[in-house]
């Protein structure tokens, strides 16, 4: 099965000890940017993220920065006609270029879609959204290694928003739906995921009661299904952020609506049934109205809320797929950052994510946090196990004292990408790979980046940390 990937950070979450809390930067305006609305993403050296204001044209920025705050660099000044401007989504990468849109700019002031390289060479504008072909992109791309595929917020036909795909060389553009209001949604947010089969997505308004949708819509544009309407009060409303799957559900969140009005975290299986609201935020509590998605390790959804909490600044939180053992890890407040606008990332040990304001110029931070019980686990059983090479072009050997039974490789929204099983069977794209006690794992089709591999032996399970690097 082929998948489509939004991001390039592969993550696997176990149990460490000892909370803590790093802001590894200061937004400063002319600077570095200021007031971030979108996600980092992370090759095993850098994070890359873009922030919607500031730069030398108060346009917004594309920059990277090393997980430990040293490292900063400005890729590119966003400066309107000429390449965009107002950068919301996050960036995806192919390991070779960063793809990514912005809102606003470009030839006719509607947005564009770009790519650069991490070094911030190469940069090349891959369309200029008009109005008839989508207008304002708020939210981020997937591919499929053939395909860009993404949403406007508003233009198309009804010029409430369309879907659309487009190669990464910026020909073979292709509408494959204009969002129409009560039929099918309108004005939607965040990102699509998918799972080989059909694209997945929300949208803010439109459908039976006007507060957004949850849709289904097949790649090339056939077989669009809408699961369901959100209707306020009982099933939560005004959706900005993106679904997550593990396989059974899908999992997401609504800026508002519920019992309190300030949003929930839900779950509803891809067919449309089985819809069920895990959490109503509270406000002071538990936080209100989030903005972004959730993450997920297998056993607890991780995310953030744009304001509420302590300081009514927002908060980051986890919680139980099925809605349970609900705790709040952060409260963000005016030195630490606050309103966060995106979602989490995860490289294994820490936490990453921006605010968009708070920090010590009031423009934004990126912070990294180390909750107590999250972390990866090298080793869950005594037994040997060598990787290698490590890093490596996507071609891991791996090596192991018993036989090994299993390897997964989980990707950031919890996810199996990938799953060998001992009767050489890739579950997945049904390819065959034998597993005994040595085993060639093939992630060349992968972009560059870190994974981490649970290995199932007879004994237990270990997971281990490898680099894939083009």
């Amino acid at each position: 099965m082929k998948k489509l990937y939004a991001i390039i950070l592969f993550v696997f979450i176990g149990t460490i000890a000892n909370a803590q809390y790093t802001k590894i930067l200061d937004f400063a305006g002319t600077a570095n940017g200021q007031n971030p609305q979108s996600d980092l993403i992370a090759d095993g050296t850098f994070l890359y993220g873009m922030a919607k204001n500031g730069g030398t044209n108060n346009l917004g920025v594309l920059f990277k920065i090393k997980p430990d705050g040293s490292g900063y660099a400005n890729l590119l000044d966003f400066a309107g006609t000429i390449n965009g401007s107002y950068p919301r989504g996050f960036l995806i990468s192919d390991g070779t270029f960063l793809y990514g849109m912005t809102e606003q700019g470009g030839t006719s002031g509607y947005g564009t879609i770009f790519k650069i390289k991490p070094d911030g060479s190469g940069y090349s504008k891959l369309l200029d959204f008009l109005g008839t072909n989508g207008s304002y992109p708020t939210g981020s791309l997937i591919s499929d290694g053939t395909f860009l595929y993404g949403m406007t917020y508003s233009g198309g036909t009804n010029s409430i928003g369309i879907i659309f795909k487009i190669k990464p060389d910026g020909t073979g553009f292709v509408k494959l739906l204009d969002f129409a209001g009560t039929t099918n949604g309108s004005n939607p947010r965040g990102s699509l995921i998918s799972d080989g089969t059909f694209l997945y997505g929300m949208t803010t308004q439109g459908g039976t009661s006007g507060y957004g949708v949850v849709f289904k819509i097949m790649s090339d544009g056939s077989g669009y299904s809408k699961l369901l309407d959100f209707s306020g009060t009982a099933n939560g409303s005004t959706p900005y952020g993106s679904l997550i799957s593990d396989g059974t559900f899908l999992y997401g969140m609504t800026a508002d609506g519920g019992i309190n009005g300030w949003g929930v975290v839900f779950k509803i299986k891809p067919d449309g049934s089985g819809y069920a609201d895990l959490h109503d935020f509270a406000s002071g509590a538990n936080g209100k109205n989030p903005r972004g998605s959730l993450i997920s390790d297998g056993t607890f959804l991780y995310g953030m809320t744009n304001t509420g909490g302590t300081n009514n600044m927002g908060v980051f939180f986890k919680i139980k797929p099925d809605g349970t053992a609900y705790s709040k890890l952060l409260d963000f407040s005016s030195t630490n950052g606050s309103i966060p606008y995106g979602s989490l990332i995860f490289d294994g040990n820490f936490l990453y994510g921006m605010a968009e304001t708070g920090g010590t110029n009031n423009m934004g931070t990126v912070f990294k946090y180390q909750p107590s019980g999250v972390g990866v686990i090298e080793n869950t059983v005594e037994t040997d196990f060598m990787i290698f090479p490590n890093p490596s072009n996507g071609i891991f050997t791996i090596e192991s004292s018993e036989k090994i039974s299993a390897v997964e490789i989980m990707n950031v929204l919890g996810e199996k990408v990938s799953e060998l099983m001992s009767s050489g069977v890739n579950e997945l794209n049904s390819t065959t790979q034998p597993l005994n006690h040595s085993t060639t794992l093939n992630l060349s089709s992968k972009p560059s980046g870190v994974c981490f591999l649970q290995i199932k032996t007879e004994t237990g399970n270990a997971v281990k940390k490898i680099v894939i690097q083009k």
